[in-house]
């Protein structure tokens, strides 16, 4: 019989498991349904397969492979890489490859290999993402990973979690995005470290499944070890035509005493924020850095290269120009996205405005593509981080903050609030 009062996560690891409960701090062994890595980890993964003595994959149904971080190939030896990795996955008989697809974060819940229940593991710490369809979801380092991949098992420790409740009316231009760099400000980066965090509240369950996933992708921000929001009908609106219901495993926390915390966090009048350099829990609203000037401004990545980004951003871009001082490097998150946004004239928005469009995956935000920062220079990016040098020259500058934020900035030629451009 299943243990009482144990939260969903919980539940879930304990199934993964082959378990009837798990308790917080236990340290169990878990198969997962999803074994993830991209362009950058799946060459040394193998190459610890190997040391291992690992000869074939446990399943190689459950390996996913995505290229994007350095997707195609900018220099020599990321071709050859590659292709050494092309052909490792063809002798394993690995079949659910995607070169260029988009950003791993958001092709996984695209193709349905994420869904609620499952449990995720993969060679990057914004693998988080997926667990806002009710899942658990993680990254882990080249040597677990390829452990797994041997022998089809890893440990986890059960984690605590902290519920974070949100409620209020979020304000026109205030997105996901910033309601958590809110958070970052009030609590830090340490807020839940090695701890679980689910989001909950009115104002969460009203959002998309879009904003939802931009939630659970900073969870990892803010030190947790996943994230989760409970499946619901949005939820499952979002599931149709990728994952049969029928074969999804949704479990249900029973009580409030399974959080070892729960914040409050009021959202009303709150402004759309921006994480300054170089750490994002130094958070300002917009309306109050309008002295930074920009010299770049980046839209997409796997925190804000969605649909309802490029909605947002193209809604300020309509009808006009960038700033004359200022680029604009634009790589929607993925294939599904990038046609969606052209179905819908969004990417004609921003082409007209003067931004360019690169390719589906991670663009410059972890300093492997196009748009790398010069000495001195500053950008304002609505992806996740803002390490010093992470987008080029650590005598760069990088500003974080929302989709709508980026474009307003990208047209204003310095930091500004979406509402300052837009009358």
């Amino acid at each position: 019989m299943r243990r009482k009062n144990i939260h969903a996560l919980a539940k879930i690891i304990a199934e993964h498991a082959g378990k009837s409960g798990a308790e917080v701090g236990e340290i169990v062994t878990v198969e997962p349904d999803c074994l993830m890595c991209h362009d950058r980890g799946i060459a040394k993964v193998v190459r610890r397969f190997e040391q291992m003595g690992g000869k074939k994959v446990w399943n190689a149904d459950k390996v996913v492979v995505i290229f994007d971080h350095v997707y195609p190939p900018p220099r020599i030896q990321d071709a050859e890489s590659q292709a050494k990795s092309r052909a490792w996955m063809e002798a394993q008989g690995i079949k659910n490859f995607f070169p260029g697809d988009g950003v791993c974060h958001i092709v996984i819940p695209e193709k349905g290999f994420a869904y609620p229940g499952s449990l995720s593991v993969g060679s990057d710490s914004h693998t988080v993402t997926y667990s806002a369809l009710g899942a658990f979801a993680t990254g882990m380092g080249h040597s677990d990973l390829a452990s797994t991949m041997c022998i089809g098992t890893t440990w986890l420790r059960v984690p605590e979690t902290v519920r974070v409740d949100v409620h209020g009316t979020l304000s026109p231009w205030v997105e996901a995005k910033d309601v958590l760099l809110k958070m970052l400000g009030q609590y830090g980066e340490a807020m839940c470290t090695y701890k679980a965090v689910e989001y909950a509240g009115p104002t969460v369950e009203s959002m998309n499944m879009d904003h939802r996933l931009t939630m659970c992708n900073l969870a990892i921000e803010i030190g947790a070890k996943t994230g989760y929001i409970a499946p619901d009908d949005v939820t499952w609106e979002y599931m149709k035509g990728r994952k049969d219901r029928a074969l999804c495993s949704p479990q249900t926390t029973d009580s409030h005493k399974d959080y070892e915390a729960i914040y409050d966090v009021n959202v009303d009048g709150l402004e759309p924020m921006v994480a300054l350099p170089h750490d994002l829990a130094n958070v300002e609203p917009a309306s109050q850095l309008a002295s930074v000037k920009i010299d770049e401004a980046v839209l997409g990545t796997c925190t804000g290269g969605r649909l309802e980004d490029f909605r947002a951003a193209a809604a300020v871009l309509k009808g006009k120009k960038l700033h004359p001082r200022t680029r604009m490097i634009v790589n929607p998150g993925s294939t599904e996205i990038y046609l969606a946004a052209m179905n819908e004239g969004i990417i004609q928005t921003l082409v007209e405005a003067g931004a360019d469009i690169g390719s589906t995956g991670c663009g410059p935000c972890s300093g492997c593509q196009l748009g790398m920062l010069g000495s001195g220079e500053v950008s304002i990016t609505s992806s996740s981080r803002n390490y010093l040098g992470r987008m080029g020259s650590p005598e760069s500058n990088i500003y974080v903050a929302s989709a709508a934020t980026v474009a307003a900035s990208a047209v204003a030629g310095e930091i500004a609030p979406p509402a300052a451009v837009v009358k």
